[in-house]
């Protein structure tokens, strides 16, 4: 039987867990919205926890960081086991931590609107993938939201949180609108190298790419048709990372062009080439 339910809202799931240990009650606080759960009280101390992924602690932080909407308590409802045994204090100054830690996450997490796609890196022999890491990535299909991504992945908004930013920093997914955007320059600076050097440009960018591991990260952001010379993003770089690439590869394109070219040659086309990059 319902003993109340409540605006999940209105109140943060913190503060009906503080009024129930308060009045000491014992039974089920279920929970529904982003997520749906059931917190286990005994005597107004929380016993248990299932989000239908994790139990546990692990469970009641995940309830407590993402979008509920509603609750309803039952009053002498027996757990079915005993996963939590920390006491009201430890339990909001282990959730006020995790609350403070998935706050920093997510200032660098895009709008729950945007759409992933997965880089084309080799994933296998880039980096060792954890199961979560594998569940999100099966999401990504440059066609889910941001938000759909997180809820259907059923790990928890915390951990998706972290996976997501943790794959975007390993180069694994971005966001081509993003990635279109920032890597604007760095397209704009090749097709200039294409139109002065032709193939030989796109032949230094290969050996300059196989010099140093990343030039390599910025040469596999790319997807360059070698026919066309048609440049479109393929990976993430953050703008200091194409500022860096671009004054490396200058150095390298100064120092190979007057071998293949000849000096003389190579400097008309070098005073040329210079003059209009500055435009860009």
């Amino acid at each position: 039987m319902v003993s109340f339910e409540i605006n999940l809202k209105e109140f943060l799931l913190g503060d009906v867990l503080q009024f129930l240990a308060r009045v000491k009650k014992s039974g089920v606080l279920k929970v529904q919205g982003g997520a749906s759960g059931e917190i286990y009280l005994r005597d107004g101390l929380v016993i248990h926890a299932t989000d239908g992924t994790d139990k546990g602690m692990e469970a009641l932080l995940n309830l407590s960081f993402v979008n509920l909407e509603t609750g309803s308590f039952e009053a002498g409802a027996d757990a079915p086991e005993t996963t939590i045994s920390d006491d009201l204090g430890k339990l909001t100054e282990n959730i006020e931590k995790r609350r403070i830690e998935f706050e920093e996450i997510r200032k660098n997490m895009p709008p729950m609107d945007t759409i992933y796609s997965k880089s084309t890196r080799d994933l296998e022999s880039a980096v060792a993938l954890r199961r979560t890491d594998w569940q999100i990535l099966a999401l990504v299909d440059g066609k889910r939201q941001l938000g759909d991504v997180i809820t259907e992945s059923k790990i928890g908004g915390y951990e998706a949180a972290k996976t997501i930013t943790w794959l975007r920093e390993q180069g694994l997914i971005f966001d081509p609108s993003e990635a279109e955007r920032i890597m604007s320059k760095l397209s704009g600076f090749l097709r200039i190298v294409f139109e002065d050097f032709g193939k030989n440009g796109l032949n230094w960018i290969k050996q300059w790419a196989e010099d140093d591991a990343e030039n390599k990260k910025i040469f596999e952001a790319l997807d360059i048709n070698e026919d066309t010379f048609k440049i479109s993003a393929v990976g993430e770089l953050t703008q200091s990372q194409i500022d860096q690439g671009i004054d490396n590869f200058l150095k390298y394109l100064e120092a190979k062009g007057p071998k293949l070219y000849g000096k003389v040659l190579f400097k008309k086309k070098w005073q040329g080439f210079k003059n209009k990059i500055k435009t860009k």
